[in-house]
């Protein structure tokens, strides 16, 4: 509910409006389910790509929007730079907190949760981040700071040159671990494939890496990449895993 009762008693009564972003259909709709069964919540749809949560976001004029950090395609990331303060971001992710919250943090997101979080705990960090008030779980803070910590300090000079690559390009070295090429990761990110070039290229200057490969390597090294991700390594004509 937008309009001029924001931050007063009578606003904290009325139920939080919610959008979600998610990749996974059937999670939208079961999440939105869950969260409709009481009057706690007004969920206002949900959407699998960056556009069409951008669209619902103008349409709807959610409180909350809950969000994974990949899209399909498109970024919850880049979504959250673009909104702004309005509508209020939880990062609902997949990915390990400590690998996605400095990054959740800097775009604007008020909060940042697993999806190991039950219903209920989703549902007290909604309520949270729509009181403006920063959300992490708390029993898992321990582990993502340990996860921070090995990826920005702790394996040499490989996490000082990933600390200089701006969040876009981290997410298109996310992409690149995955084995995605510029036109399939401009799909992903809404972005040309020249421009998709052009991260790539300082994405290699910033790492000292000499080819794509290598920036896959350094990213699965220090956690950037998907948990599991493994790396073909090309030598001479022998292609073995790393």
């Amino acid at each position: 509910m937008q309009g001029p009762f924001r931050g007063t008693a009578y606003y904290d009564r009325m139920a939080l409006r919610v959008l979600i972003a998610d990749p996974q259909p059937f999670f939208c709709a079961a999440l939105a389910a869950a969260l409709s069964s009481g009057d706690r919540f007004d969920v206002a749809g949900w959407a699998t790509d960056e556009r069409d949560a951008e669209r619902l976001v103008a349409r709807t004029l959610p409180d909350v929007l809950l969000c994974e950090v990949s899209l399909a395609p498109g970024s919850g990331l880049s979504l959250a730079r673009r909104l702004g303060e309005r509508p209020r971001v939880l990062v609902l992710t997949r990915e390990h907190i400590g690998d996605v919250i400095l990054d959740a943090v800097e775009a604007g997101a008020l909060g940042c949760i697993g999806h190991e979080s039950s219903v209920a705990e989703v549902a007290e960090a909604i309520e949270n981040v729509g009181a403006g008030r920063f959300t992490i779980d708390a029993d898992r803070m321990h582990a993502a700071l340990r996860r921070i910590s090995a990826n920005r300090d702790g394996r040499g000079a490989e996490p000082a040159a990933l600390s200089r690559l701006t969040p876009r390009e981290r997410e298109v070295l996310r992409l690149l671990a995955r084995g995605m090429d510029n036109e399939e990761i401009g799909a992903q990110l809404y972005l040309s494939a020249h421009t998709v070039r052009t991260h790539v290229g300082n994405i290699l200057r910033k790492l000292g890496a000499h080819s794509r490969a290598e920036a896959a390597r350094i990213a699965v090294r220090v956690g950037v990449a998907d948990p599991g991700m493994r790396v073909l390594r090309i030598e001479g004509p022998k292609l073995e895993s790393r």
